[in-house]
């Protein structure tokens, strides 16, 4: 495994990357993810190993391709591209995750937040959920909140009209509408947009009897798991 991510990423040589933001996007959601797949292979079997350091070359080989060829070229380009004046219409809004789908909704809807989930994490899930299950798996992004940390995402995925800030205790707070977006909050927050709606946090629930878990989610329309 090791020897075989390592060869996917030495073959990156040279690599290119296009200034346009769209083409940039297209290019990582059809390509470029690959190349973070295979290094976070790499690294995953390399750690395996009992004895390293007859591949300790390799390894700096690969280091060097994905972040001097790779990401050096890539981050640039992107940081640059992200300022054209329509890269923030190119992808659906975070902040907009609600309204979009499933302030309408005609079904139960359940949304698992995995947190600090990378895409080609994503898209590996998305391949092996179609070939182990026979699922419809449709992978699809949307343009992250800024900053891009846990507080403001998590706020940025409940329902909202105005998303604000303030200072408490010498903490930051992310409040929605104005009410505190924290983790025991959310709950709140999701049934005053809808009622039948709940939070459920993955660590509580994983344990719990089939039976149980149905008890939780009996009649709601919205279920939000969070999964840290």
């Amino acid at each position: 495994q090791m020897l075989s991510s390592a060869y996917q990423i030495i073959q990156v040589g040279n690599y290119r990357c296009p200034d346009n933001f769209k083409v940039i996007l297209r290019k990582y959601q059809e390509e470029d993810f690959r190349l973070d797949y295979e290094y976070r292979r790499f690294y995953s079997a390399y750690d395996q190993l009992e004895e390293t350091a007859a591949f300790e070359p390799l390894r700096d080989l690969v280091e060097n391709i994905y972040t001097n060829e790779y990401l050096e070229t890539l981050l640039p380009k992107w940081n640059a591209a992200i300022q054209e004046p329509d890269a923030f219409m190119a992808l659906p809004l975070q902040r907009d995750f609600y309204a979009r789908n499933l302030k309408n909704a005609k079904e139960r809807t359940v949304v698992i937040i995995s947190d600090a989930m990378r895409y080609e994490v994503a898209a590996t899930l998305a391949e092996e959920l179609e070939r182990e299950n026979q699922s419809q798996v449709k992978l699809a992004n949307m343009q992250s909140i800024f900053p891009s940390i846990t507080k403001f995402g998590m706020a940025a995925l409940l329902p909202h009209s105005n998303l604000s800030v303030e200072v408490k205790n010498e903490l930051l707070c992310v409040l929605a509408d104005g009410q505190s977006t924290a983790s025991t909050n959310r709950d709140k927050v999701l049934k005053a947009a809808n009622p039948a709606s709940v939070a459920l946090q993955y660590k509580n629930i994983i344990g719990m009897k089939r039976a149980d878990r149905s008890a939780l989610v009996k009649g709601m329309e919205v279920v939000y798991i969070y999964h840290d």
